[in-house]
């Protein structure tokens, strides 16, 4: 095997292993939004429920289309980067404060 082969093949586990990782922390992400009242969105002052639903939901779907191409061998970086930011705001900022609120 030459370097330029172990090198993609690399990639492609690297690839995989994030989608993975997307997958799991958009899932996680999905649930704790799901979990919360729609009271303790409003008193944290954070967006309505629904639109956390519908954020961490997409995110979601975005993961799982990443998973799928994963395997299939041509990843969108583009698709986990937007999905991956989006679930990192949920939660670090939005669910430590539902989450006092319950």
């Amino acid at each position: 095997m030459t370097i330029p082969i172990i090198l993609a093949y690399l990639e492609g586990y690297i690839n995989i292993l994030l989608a993975i990782i997307l997958l799991v922390l958009a899932l996680w992400a999905f649930a704790e939004a799901a979990r919360a009242p729609s009271g303790a969105y409003e008193a944290a002052f954070k967006r309505t429920k629904n639109f956390w639903m519908l954020v961490t939901g997409a995110c979601l779907l975005g993961a799982v289309i990443s998973m799928m191409t994963a395997f299939g061998g041509a990843s969108s970086l583009f698709i986990q980067l937007i999905a991956a930011t989006a679930v990192g705001v949920f939660l670090a900022d939005v669910r430590p404060a539902v989450r006092h609120r319950r």
